[in-house]
């Protein structure tokens, strides 16, 4: 399943804005990227979606879940009504002259909110019948198959982030697909449920070791005293020949005994991998994500979550906030896969769509540069609708497609695969890659040179230094490019006077 298109009328600072997102024929990624000054509307248009969105995981459900309605303070000034639109793509099933089909299911709703008065408050207008093909097609996958999946719809806006790893035990824990869509679209995310799922998930992981530790302890006993009680019965024969019976119970004992010994051999095989799927896929999110090892829960004292970094263990909750975030994002999305995808060999290998307000936040932009790499690497079939302020982010691939919003105007950019961060800043964002009055005396420096005129060169260049590093790269190349200029001038001159 995913989104294609996103229509907005009267929402916030959008008259009418519709906006298509990848895969499309000419982005074949999973990634769009929207960017934009502070206050020009990315967050609006992924809290739209979201609160739109949101219905699909009431219907999914069928369950206690409620879908969102959209604020009266989300309608654009002077106007009386908002709407949302969503348009969906969804690779399911049909029913068609009483038969399922495999088809290219394509829907579209809407939601929108009637502005109110002093004597009538706000109403909502609800269409949902757009997407009861996209239900009914995943019903008909679970009728046949109670482990059928689901898609991960879910959004991490802005307000996010992890002030404590609370690891509290629930005793009426529940793992049932239909817990991963909790939270899944609310304006602010708690990974509180990350972190106690990872707990739970890991005591049922030690649980599941210990029996089978006992089970192995057990089989080899059994050998041992069948060995014994063989032993003893040939001790017993003195020599003879075995009478038949003799014969015949030694040959029982010993077929018992080579078969507890495959079986023990074999549940040791298992034993040694006798990890839980669903918390190996957070695990395995995690590592690739992040400098962090062998994630793991500290019962001693109060229970935390651990990782290792540099051959260090260290409690989560001593981690930057930058990669608490992380870990916690990634997990969490990884989270929601395994429950969602229970049948799948690997469950991070589930479809959906996600967005993530300002991926880039907290994040040193060494862990910028290759984010999106990594997003896809790890979860191929999810859709990610994202926005950043980051140049590192939008040049990580080729198949991105990016979007700048700039008053309320969406402008669809050329792609900076591979584009330095200064070029990128430049192109895309619209900012100057130094300080203006520095970058005016650098342009007083180059004319100058390039007008022989090197006395004002140098002196420009000598008041600029006394301000800048020694290493400034820019200052370096000015210096470089005026030697070479007094260089060719000279060598110019020194052939003039051979001439003469």
């Amino acid at each position: 399943m995913k989104v294609k298109r996103l229509h907005l009328q009267n929402y916030g600072r959008f008259e009418d804005l519709t906006i298509d997102f990848a895969p499309t024929s000419e982005k074949m990624g999973n990634v769009t990227v929207i960017v934009g000054n502070n206050g020009a509307g990315k967050s609006q248009i992924l809290q739209a979606l979201a609160i739109n969105i949101s219905w699909l995981i009431v219907n999914l459900s069928n369950d206690d879940f409620k879908g969102r309605h959209l604020e009266q303070s989300v309608i654009k000034n002077n106007c009386n009504k908002a709407t949302v639109e969503i348009n969906v793509e969804h690779d399911g099933f049909e029913k068609l002259d009483s038969k399922w089909s495999k088809t290219n299911i394509f829907e579209e709703w809407h939601i929108g909110v009637t502005r109110g008065t002093k004597l009538k408050m706000a109403s909502h207008n609800i269409a949902l019948s757009g997407f009861q093909k996209i239900v009914e097609s995943y019903q008909y996958l679970f009728d046949k198959d109670q482990e059928s999946s689901l898609p991960i719809i879910a959004f991490y806006p802005v307000s996010r982030g992890v002030d404590t790893t609370p690891l509290e035990v629930h005793s009426n824990s529940d793992f049932t697909q239909l817990i991963a869509y909790d939270n899944a679209t609310e304006s602010t995310v708690s990974f509180k449920d990350f972190f106690i799922w990872f707990r739970e998930r890991e005591d049922i992981e030690n649980q599941e070791s210990r029996m089978m530790e006992e089970s192995i302890v057990k089989e080899v006993e059994e050998s041992n005293s069948l060995i014994k009680l063989s032993l003893s019965l040939l001790n017993n024969n003195e020599g003879g020949q075995f009478r038949l019976d003799d014969r015949k119970e030694l040959e029982a004992r010993l077929e018992r005994l080579f078969s507890l010994i495959e079986t023990g051999k074999s549940e040791l095989a298992r034993g040694i991998n006798m990890t839980d799927k669903p918390l190996s896929c957070a695990r395995r999110a995690i590592e690739r994500f992040t400098s962090f090892k062998n994630p793991r829960i500290r019962r001693q004292g109060m229970p935390t979550m651990i990782v290792e970094k540099d051959g260090e263990e260290l409690d989560v909750n001593q981690l930057s906030q930058g990669e608490k975030s992380l870990l916690a994002l990634v997990g969490d999305i990884a989270r929601r896969l395994a429950l969602l995808n229970p049948s799948l060999d690997n469950p991070l290998e589930g479809e959906g769509v996600v967005m993530i307000d300002e991926v880039d936040l907290h994040l040193h932009p060494k862990w910028q540069h290759d984010l999106i790499d990594k997003l896809v690497a790890t979860f191929p079939n999810v859709q990610f609708i994202l926005t950043t302020h980051s140049p590192h982010v939008i040049s990580d691939r080729n198949d991105i497609l990016l979007y700048s919003l700039d008053d309320g105007e969406l402008t669809e950019m050329p792609n900076v695969y591979g584009e330095d961060a200064n070029t990128v800043l430049t192109k895309i964002f619209d900012v100057d890659i130094r300080d203006s009055k520095v970058e005016e005396q650098f342009t007083v420096i180059r004319r100058a040179i390039s007008k022989h005129d090197y006395v004002t060169a140098d002196t420009r260049i000598t008041e600029l230094a006394e301000k800048l590093p020694s290493d400034h790269l820019e200052l370096l190349k000015c210096r470089l490019l005026l030697a070479q200029a007094k260089l060719a001038k000279s060598n110019k001159d020194e052939s003039n006077h051979a001439k003469d």
